[in-house]
């Protein structure tokens, strides 16, 4: 999925996406960039006051946001785990009870 960015004054920008765990977003503020999966979190690092311009551009923005993250289709992709015949992963051949090794833990 594509990047969205949103410009701030005094060089603050918020930048997000989705990925399999939800939303996220990337703040810059003063030098400084966080990680944020929460929005109360996102808007207590801005400080930005209320009633004012930038923050309820940033307000507008987050609620776009979630419009579109409730339409179809937006739902986290999906992960696809493939197991190969040629791996190590025990889980891949199979368990078999028979085998001397069938609970023994590999250490490495």
């Amino acid at each position: 999925m594509k990047r969205e960015r949103l410009h701030l004054p005094s060089g603050m920008s918020v930048e997000t996406g989705r990925d399999w765990n939800g939303r996220w977003y990337v703040a810059y503020r003063s030098g400084c960039s966080m990680l944020f999966r929460e929005v109360r979190d996102l808007r207590g690092f801005l400080k930005l006051p209320a009633k004012t311009a930038s923050r309820e551009a940033l307000d507008s923005w987050l609620a776009s946001l979630a419009v579109a993250d409730n339409k179809k289709g937006a739902e986290a992709p999906e992960i696809v785990l493939v197991q190969e015949e040629s791996s190590f992963d025990p889980l891949c051949h199979g368990l078999d009870e028979t085998d001397p090794n069938f609970q023994t833990r590999t250490v490495l």
